[in-house]
């Protein structure tokens, strides 16, 4: 898996297997609605319709990936439909079982990157979902306080601590990889200008991390927010950490693939 359509098809697949995963563990709490999980489940097939449609695209050896990505379409689409249902039981279970197959499906993608082995790829990508899948669940779920009002405020708590470790996790990894992300093949990366040098890996890099650890801030701030109960400031704050969690998983995977 190798060009821009590499990095776009690791993206949503991680954003699609973090968004099932953390959608599962919060419906396993059986505290929260079904009417969210409703909402998830519809974001959750869509995402995981582009995600087969961005591994398609990218080509190359990704044959194992996208048959993995079109199991977990149908298992999207099966989430939803349990959450019909008058338990939660069937959609936490379903969940998990569509998460687990992301992960397999991350696990095969990764192994497919040039200059990566699935020991140095795999936890990276792992991390990055479930950073985009605890930013996501974290910001929708604040706003789902406004059709539950008497859902308690730990239930946003723990995603924010589920998101402060995936940052943690992230950014450590990253820092273990900077020797290959800081050195990445990125010629063009200003659209062929000339008088910019050869290379912009390490200051891709660096922005990164910077990205990272705002991204961490903004959420430490949202469970501050929590503590006091001001769940919409919470939800706002998430909002911020999504752009900045977006934007660095982009940086990060495109140093990834370009990477020696």
């Amino acid at each position: 898996m190798t060009g821009a359509g590499a990095v776009v098809a690791l993206v949503v697949l991680e954003w699609t297997v973090g968004w099932m995963g953390a959608a599962a563990w919060t419906q396993t709490w059986a505290v929260v609605r079904r009417g969210h999980f409703r909402i998830l489940g519809w974001g959750a097939i869509a995402l995981a319709a582009l995600s087969l449609v961005t591994l398609r695209a990218a080509g190359g050896d990704a044959g194992t990936p996208v048959a993995l990505a079109a199991g977990l379409l149908v298992a999207a689409v099966l989430y939803l439909l349990a959450q019909y249902t008058r338990t939660d039981v069937p959609g936490a279970v379903i969940g998990v079982a569509a998460a687990l197959i992301g992960v397999v499906a991350l696990w095969s993608a990764g192994d497919l990157l040039p200059g990566w082995s699935w020991a140095a790829s795999v936890p990276q990508l792992l991390a990055g979902a479930a950073l985009l899948g605890g930013v996501t669940n974290g910001m929708l779920l604040g706003h789902w306080y406004l059709n539950q009002p008497g859902l308690k405020p730990w239930a946003l708590a723990r995603l924010t601590l589920l998101t402060l470790a995936a940052v943690g996790a992230s950014g450590a990894l990253g820092l273990a990889a900077a020797g290959k992300l800081s050195t990445a093949e990125t010629s063009g990366a200003v659209l062929g200008l000339p008088g910019f040098g050869d290379s912009f890996a390490l200051a891709f890099f660096l922005i990164w991390l910077a990205l990272i650890v705002f991204t961490g801030v903004i959420v430490w701030m949202a469970r501050r927010c929590v503590t006091i109960r001001s769940i919409q400031s919470a939800t706002g704050l998430f909002y911020v950490a999504l752009l900045t969690a977006g934007v660095a998983e982009f940086l990060v995977r495109y140093l990834m693939v370009n990477a020696a």
